[in-house]
């Protein structure tokens, strides 16, 4: 269900960090995947909370969307898709969320003052939860009307595709972190709720009409949506069930077989590849045993004594040079009827809203101003519309998004706490990684300790060697100005035994530092006499300390 421990320090591991960040531009909510994946990389329960938190505040839904996003958003953005294949972003996204809410590590975001205004949201699916997110955190009082459980169609997603717990995991915690009310009732006039005291009413009730098929025999046709609200309302056991649709079909289709079906089949006017689902959720069909009749259309339902007995269908093609609508596909030339014995005639071709008012303080967002679309893309409407909602009541210009579906805002006030430094180097805790490195900045006590008083949590003294006369040519003594050092070297001029006693000096005034030195040896030829002068200088700087 999730990324194993070494799973997802692998993908981690395969982010380029890029400067541009393409995943980001393409993600409709505008969440970083190269930053919560850098965020995430040591794997601490903190690392954790602050990559969630960078998802969260792009993207209220990142369990959820994790789990559902389909690849032509941050996965085909990938670097890694053009040169081999790209990094498994949605899982690394929902694995860390996981993981956050099991360490106890989700963000937290801070109560923001009511400014007294007051929003209804009607409907309470991913674009409602969006906007109602985003409103409460600009101090908003917003309450969501759904006679429905929050969540809206993503409920109806079966768990072969999105679990259960991701569901209430996700909603619990905006329930928890945010302050706006799920009210369960059905509104049927919007006028009404200015009487009770709105300012706004944002109307976020998605299409939830479906569209019926206009064919012969379409009587006994079942509706999508409704088989995927209330399946045990159907008696599926051992039928043959043809199933008509994209992606809320499919879904049908794995209801349909997990509960008895005997055979399912999609009946689709796009081609395989062209249906609007990714292909995680085409292997998922496959290996629950869905059957596909792609580039086909059916023309009547066969219907005795009331029951559906079969269909018709005809192939149909595609024309040349066109990109797939199916305002463009055309029968095939001579093809004809063919009959097909089925039971059942399940029918997802598309929705329309049921309530579309529109006027003063009245707002739309998600599908039924975009059409279909993903959550990801309702959550980042409903964040853009919140701003304008926000914009208009506070009388302040508003310039909108080129698109609704992309939002570049993040949720305010998400806190975000500093990151340790700490750092285990070869078992010694230090406050930072950050040290300096042989070189004029670390040549004797002075330097060094002008280092640590700067916050540098230790660095390594040049090289130094017992007794050896070491000359230093001019031309490495050249400084820039007063401010700057002679001796770039990385060989100091100062004695073993000098650096050994400012080594000593160091550890105790700084004892939390790491005092590191340099030394050598003699290259003479002579190997056992040789290792003797270097195990010497080497011993004479453990000695000291270093």
């Amino acid at each position: 269900m999730f990324l194993t421990d070494h799973q997802l320090k692998s993908e981690i591991l395969r982010c380029e960090y890029c400067a541009e960040k393409p995943c980001k531009t393409a993600c409709p909510c505008d969440c970083s995947p190269a930053d919560f994946m850098m965020a995430a990389a040591e794997g601490k329960p903190s690392d954790y909370k602050r990559a969630a938190g960078i998802i969260l505040s792009s993207n209220p839904l990142g369990g959820i969307c994790g789990k559902v996003c389909p690849d032509d958003f941050c996965v085909q953005a990938c670097s890694h898709y053009k040169f081999d294949f790209p990094i498994r972003i949605q899982e690394v996204q929902a694995t860390i969320i996981n993981k956050a809410h099991l360490l106890g590590q989700l963000p937290e975001f801070q109560q923001v003052p009511k400014n007294g205004k007051k929003i209804a949201i009607v409907g309470g699916g991913p674009a409602g939860l969006g906007a109602a997110v985003t409103l409460t955190q600009l101090g908003y009082e917003v309450d969501i009307f759904d006679a429905e459980p929050l969540g809206g169609q993503i409920r109806l997603i079966p768990p072969e595709r999105l679990d259960t717990e991701v569901i209430n995991n996700d909603l619990n915690y905006l329930n928890r972190i945010f302050n706006f009310t799920h009210i369960p009732e059905k509104v049927d006039n919007v006028q009404e709720l200015f009487s009770k005291g709105y300012n706004a009413v944002l109307l976020a009730c998605g299409l939830n009409e479906p569209i019926k098929l206009n064919i012969p025999g379409s009587e006994t046709e079942v509706l999508g949506l409704e088989l995927l609200r209330n399946p045990e309302a159907y008696e599926l056991k051992g039928k043959r069930i043809a199933l008509v649709g994209g992606a809320i079909a499919a879904d049908a289709a794995l209801i349909s077989l997990r509960k008895g079906a005997n055979y399912a089949e999609m009946i689709t006017l796009e081609a395989y590849n062209e249906m609007p689902i990714t292909e995680d959720e085409k292997q998922k069909l496959i290996e629950a045993g869905v059957a596909f009749s792609p580039r086909t259309r059916i023309t009547a339902i066969i219907n005795e004594n009331g029951k559906t007995v079969g269909i018709k269908t005809k192939r149909v093609t595609l024309p040349s040079g066109l990109t797939f609508h199916p305002s463009n596909i055309v029968d095939e030339e001579g093809s004809t009827e063919m009959y097909r014995p089925f039971d059942m005639v399940v029918i997802a071709i598309g929705n329309r809203c049921s309530l579309n008012e529109q006027g003063p303080h009245i707002y739309q967002c998600g599908d039924m101003v975009n059409g279909p679309s993903t959550v990801v893309e309702a959550v980042a409407s409903g964040k853009n519309i919140a701003l304008k909602i926000d914009a208009d009541l506070r009388n302040q210009d508003y310039t909108e998004s080129e698109k609704q579906t992309k939002s570049f805002i993040s949720i305010p006030h998400w806190k975000q706490y500093p990151v340790s430094l700490e750092t285990d180097f070869f078992g010694r805790k230090i406050k930072s990684p950050f040290l300096l490195s042989a070189a004029p900045p670390t040549d004797g006590y002075d330097q060094m300790k002008a280092a640590y008083l700067a916050g540098w949590q230790g660095g390594v003294m040049k090289t130094a060697f017992e007794k050896q006369y070491i000359h230093i040519p001019g031309e490495y003594m050249w400084v820039f100005n007063g401010k700057t050092f002679g001796n770039c070297d990385n060989v100091s001029e100062h004695p073993l035994d000098r650096v050994c006693e400012e080594i000593q000096r160091l550890i105790k005034e700084f004892p939390d530092r790491l005092t590191m030195a340099s030394t050598g040896g003699p290259v003479t030829g002579n190997d056992e006499s040789d290792k003797a002068g270097w195990q010497s200088n080497t011993l004479k700087l453990e000695n000291a300390g270093a």
